[in-house]
């Protein structure tokens, strides 16, 4: 009888830790930007048309506001973060001069779409 205590106690203690995993999340942040959205974008375009096209900047510093920036970080549950920037430039009449950065053609799968 003893043991059989001891068995089913050990049973139960086995069966509730395993109960106790740990859930993650995929953590996504800033402007995701694509290839393709960055290859829409051409010399001369106004300010507005680029925030059109890729959105609200993550970054407007106040000292240089020619200068954009948009930061993009993405953290799967169980791997290496990825961080990606991209930096757009404008004239004084904000006109697009350049656009340039790291960006690849798709955007990594959100916590929505990789179940």
């Amino acid at each position: 009888m003893r043991s059989f205590r001891l068995i089913t106690l050990l049973t139960f203690c086995a069966l509730l830790l395993g109960a106790c995993s740990i859930y993650r999340v995929d953590v996504q942040q800033g402007n995701a930007i694509t290839a393709k959205e960055l290859a829409e974008l051409h010399p001369g375009m106004d300010e507005l048309q680029v925030r059109t096209i890729l959105g609200s900047p993550l970054l407007q510093d106040p000292w240089h506001p020619h200068q954009w920036v948009y930061a993009y970080s993405f953290k799967p549950a169980y791997g290496t973060t990825e961080v990606r920037k991209v930096l757009v430039l404008f004239d004084k009449d904000g006109k697009l001069i350049s656009a340039q950065g790291d960006v690849h053609s798709t955007v990594p799968p959100t916590a929505a779409t990789a179940s």
